[in-house]
């Protein structure tokens, strides 16, 4: 099973200088319990931010080049690859936007952390309502700063 792991806010901003541009506790602690004991794809950038907690995972970076090196994770030069070397499941799609936007289409579910807050950003999560239309579990959690919806949808069978 291939899913995309994602938190966005209401304006689908998901990045900024190649970083999270928030730091919320339960959203973080989310995403590190769904993705424990999958193999996580990603791009450089995502890596290079999520690389101190690797430790005991499985990773693989997508990489234009081949001959890339990378302290916790394999090197893959195409989505095709990173899911050939991936030995756990499921498989989890972790960013950026473009690695989102490339494994929509073969993605079976998408984990969608809506953020009910506007932040500053660069990068974003693209648009997926066509492909993913049918929510199929929604939690919503208020932390005293955030309301947050844990929202997982599916494609229409």
């Amino acid at each position: 099973m291939i899913n995309l792991i994602v938190a966005c806010d209401l304006n689908r901003v998901i990045g900024k200088n190649g970083k999270l541009p928030w730091s919320i506790k339960e959203d973080w602690d989310y995403f590190m319990e769904k993705t424990s004991g999958g193999s996580m794809v990603m791009g450089k950038t995502c890596y290079y931010e999520f690389e101190p907690y690797a430790d005991g995972r499985e990773l693989i970076v997508l990489t234009h080049n081949v001959s890339s090196k990378f302290a916790k994770a394999q090197a893959a030069n195409s989505l095709g690859h990173a899911l050939s070397l991936a030995t756990h499941s499921p498989i989890w799609i972790c960013g950026g936007e473009k690695l989102y936007e490339e494994s929509m289409p073969i993605a079976d579910r998408l984990y969608l952390t809506k953020i009910n807050h506007s932040f500053e950003g660069d990068v974003y999560f693209p648009d997926w309502e066509k492909t993913f239309p049918r929510m199929v579990s929604c939690t919503k959690l208020d932390t005293g700063k955030y309301n947050l919806e844990f929202m997982v949808f599916e494609k229409n069978t």
